[in-house]
């Protein structure tokens, strides 16, 4: 998760065409050492929307391995038919990612009723909650000046064995000087913001039954895919909920999902991922 505004997460996911299948992620200044899993997920999708009319319906993405921030990224697309398109990223001729996107017109159908869960002005900001932990770590929870604002529902910010799911408000923050990404050839670029985002907090979910401010220290954690269905257009500068949870977990592996709601209850998003979950065996 980057610091800074809209503005900067829109310019870093904006990648450079070099052909009209090849692209260049170039590195930004005060960037981490490690590539953000969203990083890829929503440059990955701005890469395979290049020329296209129709916005995502859904895509799966696979982190192979480790990205180096510091250094280019080469995203190469092939388009396999009209609505599917395979990307590959690529550093210093190793693949870090791939990721299947398929493109149409979003579906029409009722989705599970949005929880009944207090509104964002009533629960935990980000910055509030973390404010008595160690934050000296790459993680991205620790970062209070990204371009979201986060409103948690439960208080998390504790090592205290806690029930797989937990519910978060977020919307990009506002300015002075709003960003807008509302024209039509914006309709992918607010797709690809979401997916940047939805990589942020789903992990915590498996993560809560081991007590999850320990966990980072306890256990070797990273994400292994990532996978998203949308629904409807959606409205990052207004207020949406992501209801998460951790149906299961065993093996070293953990498998989180996401329910993204606008606060009318619209269904606009559902995010599925694995990750792995291993004891550490130290540094």
């Amino acid at each position: 998760m980057i610091h800074g505004s809209l503005s900067d997460l829109t310019a870093l996911l904006s990648l450079e065409a070099l052909t009209d299948e090849r692209f260049v992620a170039e590195p930004r200044s005060g960037s981490r050492w490690r590539v953000y899993g969203g990083q890829f997920l929503g440059q990955g999708l701005i890469a395979a929307t290049h020329g296209a009319d129709l916005p995502v319906r859904a895509f799966h993405g696979y982190f192979i391995r480790a990205g180096n921030a510091t250094q280019p990224l080469f995203y190469q697309v092939e388009r396999l038919s009209e609505d599917h398109r395979q990307v590959r990223v690529h550093q210093e001729d190793k693949l870090l990612f791939t990721m299947e996107v398929v493109l149409g017109e979003y579906g029409s159908a009722p989705g599970i009723p949005m929880p009944d869960v207090p509104g964002p002005d009533a629960c935990i900001p980000r910055e509030k909650g973390i404010q008595n932990l160690q934050t000296d770590t790459e993680s991205t929870w620790a970062v209070v000046d990204s371009p979201f604002d986060n409103r948690f529902v439960e208080n998390i910010w504790h090592d205290v064995p806690a029930p797989p799911q937990h519910h978060v408000w977020f919307r990009t923050r506002q300015s002075a000087a709003k960003h807008d990404i509302s024209a039509m050839e914006g309709q992918h670029m607010r797709q690809a913001v979401l997916a940047y985002y939805a990589d942020d907090t789903i992990m915590d979910n498996a993560l809560f039954p081991h007590g999850w401010a320990g966990s980072w220290e306890r256990l070797q954690t990273t994400s292994l895919d990532h996978a998203m269905w949308f629904h409807a257009d959606v409205p990052v500068d207004t207020w949406l909920l992501h209801a998460q949870d951790s149906p299961t977990a065993g093996g070293g592996r953990g498998m989180t999902r996401g329910l993204i709601y606008r606060q009318s209850g619209e269904l606009v998003a559902t995010a599925a991922q694995e990750i792995l979950m291993r004891v550490s065996t130290g540094r």
